[in-house]
């Protein structure tokens, strides 16, 4: 059945999937993963998010396979599992905040499409990154097929889709995939570091930011620089903007959080 266990320290929410050797997401583990992010945009002691696997073995191995063979039996079809996955995950990839990827060993499938959630994957150097849903006949249905050209590149994505192979961690962040590779032992503490320098970030800007490349991406460049430009001009009467503006002048380092929180 397994559990997302989640702990908030220095602003940064954890996500941590544990769910035996593989970190498979079950029915119960994405309805839950949903729960937890449904609540995160009302909550301001929150700045940033990890998302990451327990243990040392796998990252997230994909959809529990044990669930989607329930599913198959009892003739409901994996419908049920993937729109609760689809839920979770793009609730996360729409989240206004900063988000990380702290990825390890295998990130397989599902794993994939959970990382690609994310503005940031920070991957250990030994991390192979593989799509192999082909094998069973099906493809990769968690957004895979949509957020994952659009980071990596349409003939890439297609490739790793259509041969299911393993990509290492080296080729990985040389498609983009990946963001930075570290050590396998540093790749937690250089992702929370990461996270905890986002989350006492101006939050206004940087959800502004997100909000700027999300639509941009959908749109014509002249509309998607229009829509951008009316973002920055309403960022000017941010108090973060007037934190930001009093701390060069006086050459000290800015507090977001205080001046957000007033």
């Amino acid at each position: 059945m397994g559990e997302i266990r989640s702990t908030v320290e220095a602003g940064v929410l954890t996500l941590t999937l544990d769910n035996g050797a593989a970190n498979a997401v079950s029915l119960a583990m994405a309805r839950q993963l949903a729960e937890i992010l449904a609540d995160v945009p009302a909550n301001d002691d929150i700045g940033a998010v990890v998302v990451t696997g327990a243990g040392d073995r796998t990252f997230c191995a994909g959809s529990d396979i044990g669930d989607l063979k329930r599913l198959h039996d009892s003739g409901a079809g994996p419908g049920e599992l993937l729109e609760a996955e689809n839920r979770a995950f793009d609730l996360l990839a729409n989240l206004d905040i900063p988000t990380v990827a702290a990825v390890h060993g295998l990130c397989v499938g599902g794993g994939v499409e959970l990382a690609v959630c994310c503005d940031m994957v920070i991957a250990a150097d030994d991390t192979t990154f593989s799509l192999p849903e082909i094998r069973l006949g099906v493809f990769p249905g968690i957004g895979g097929a949509v957020r994952l050209p659009r980071r990596i590149g349409h003939a890439r994505a297609l490739e790793m889709m259509l041969t299911g192979r393993d990509v290492p961690a080296a080729e990985a962040l040389s498609w983009g995939l990946a963001n930075k590779l570290t050590p396998r032992a540093e790749v937690m503490a250089e992702a929370t570091k990461l996270a905890r320098r986002f989350a006492v970030g101006p939050r206004v800007a940087i959800a502004s930011l997100k909000g700027a490349m999300r639509e941009g991406a959908e749109l014509p460049e002249a509309e998607a620089l229009r829509l951008g430009l009316e973002r920055a001009i309403s960022l000017g009467k941010s108090p973060e903007v007037a934190e930001g503006l009093r701390a060069f002048a006086a050459k000290e380092k800015p507090d977001f959080v205080k001046a957000r929180r007033g």
